[in-house]
């Protein structure tokens, strides 16, 4: 029986679903709608911001000691509009509900989703120092995403509701090599099943396969020997000496260690025995054979807010992840290597905002979904000229590293 054409709240409704069914990274981060725009609407640029908690030291003894207090907001530029445009002619306008559903609505959610999804994985990713594999060589053994989830439990990540987005290559390798390991007979034909592997195995709750990774294309560098330059360095840059004169380049994602420098605990604040490893957040090409780093995390050697066990030595020396380095010059060529992804939903933030439904000559209709934190708006209009009845659905967002540290890069 035909339905006169859907509202378009519940064509919003339905995109929404289908659009948050569909995500692999982004539906499983943590997700922020802000409602203080449902007035006037927000536009690309707008921000809204998150609180970190607070970290405190332990004090032993009786005598009081007042603990500082370090507010730490994260801001969330709403960065991207993204939207799908349609018509039909009026003859289209009397349709059933599953016509509506297989030619408007799931094509519709199913092309926002995977456009927010790309988003999120190749802005997130890059940003995350934690790194386990080798640029260019898929991992095939387990024991690389056991690592991965020991250094997330080494700072103290909960074990809770970690989540595993793969490349679709890596994905193939672990299925290989643990299907006989932890799968029933029974259960392995269900591994891929909507593109999801077992779960609450090798410490990650739920995984994934996701063709919209992330794609790292390391720096490049000959005959190098990268050393700190100058003690005491605090802060998110660090300054470096030592590279092949005018002609070595780290590139923003590229992941290194320092010698001597190793990540603490932020619980107990004991070193993890493992060397922190730094991301380059800009990518930078040497000056001479100096080069000033723009690094995540900062270099924090003290105090409630310290992440490491101590600040750089002079001539301490540098390793990038990718580098023939061990003692001595060292070459990195650059190389391409898919990236997946290991985290904990709070690594990350995926911000909505309702966008202006002030527009005139045009029916427009808004939905905020609270439990998803998804915000959609729908605009349709009608041409006399043509006789169709355009419509377009928009969603306004912007992604924002949380807590990069509660992630961790796996190289291939």
């Amino acid at each position: 029986m035909a339905n006169t054409f859907i509202t378009p709240t519940w064509v919003l409704k339905d995109v929404a679903r289908v659009a948050v069914n569909m995500l692999k990274f982004a539906a499983n981060i943590e997700r922020w709608y802000d409602d203080k725009f449902k007035a006037g609407g927000a536009q690309v640029g707008y921000t809204v911001s998150g609180r970190l908690p607070q970290r405190f030291r332990t004090t032993k003894g009786q005598a009081f000691q007042a603990q500082p207090i370090n507010d730490q907001t994260v801001p969330v530029t709403l960065t991207d509009q993204a939207n799908i445009g349609t018509s039909w002619s009026t003859a289209d306008a009397t349709v059933v509900v599953e016509d509506v559903r297989r030619r408007y609505v799931n094509p519709a959610g199913e092309q926002l989703a995977n456009t927010i999804d790309y988003d999120g994985l190749t802005r997130m990713t890059p940003t995350v120092a934690h790194s386990v594999g080798t640029p260019g060589t898929p991992p095939t053994s387990r024991l690389t995403y056991t690592t991965g989830a020991a250094k997330m439990t080494l700072v103290a990540v909960p074990m809770s509701g970690r989540v595993a987005v793969l490349d679709p290559i890596h994905m193939v390798n672990l299925v290989q090599d643990t299907s006989t390991l932890f799968n029933p007979s029974a259960a392995i034909s269900e591994n891929y099943r909507e593109g999801q592997f077992g779960r609450n195995q090798l410490g990650i709750a739920e995984w994934y396969q996701d063709q919209n990774r992330y794609l790292h294309t390391t720096g490049s560098f000959t005959s190098s020997t990268p050393l700190v330059f100058g003690a005491n360095q605090t802060g998110s840059s660090l300054i470096t000496n030592g590279w092949a004169s005018g002609a070595a380049t780290l590139n923003a994602g590229d992941v290194f260690t320092v010698a001597g420098v190793y990540e603490v605990n932020p619980q107990n604040y004991a070193s993890t025995g493992q060397l922190m490893q730094f991301v380059v957040t800009q990518t930078i090409t040497s000056t001479g054979v100096n080069m000033t780093i723009s690094i995540s995390p900062p270099i924090i050697p003290t105090g409630n807010l310290q992440n490491v066990s101590a600040s750089p030595a002079n001539g301490a020396a540098i390793i990038p992840l990718g580098s023939t380095i061990t003692t001595g010059a060292g070459t990195m060529t650059a190389t391409a290597s898919a990236q997946s992804l290991l985290f904990h939903p709070e690594a990350f933030i995926l911000a909505m905002a309702d966008l202006d439904a002030d527009l005139d000559g045009a029916t427009v209709a808004r939905v905020s979904d609270n439990e998803l934190n998804v915000s959609l708006r729908y605009v349709k209009q009608y041409s006399a000229q043509s006789d169709q009845k355009m419509a377009r659905i928009d969603a306004l967002y912007g992604f924002k590293e949380f807590r990069p540290d509660w992630a961790c890069r796996v190289w291939g």
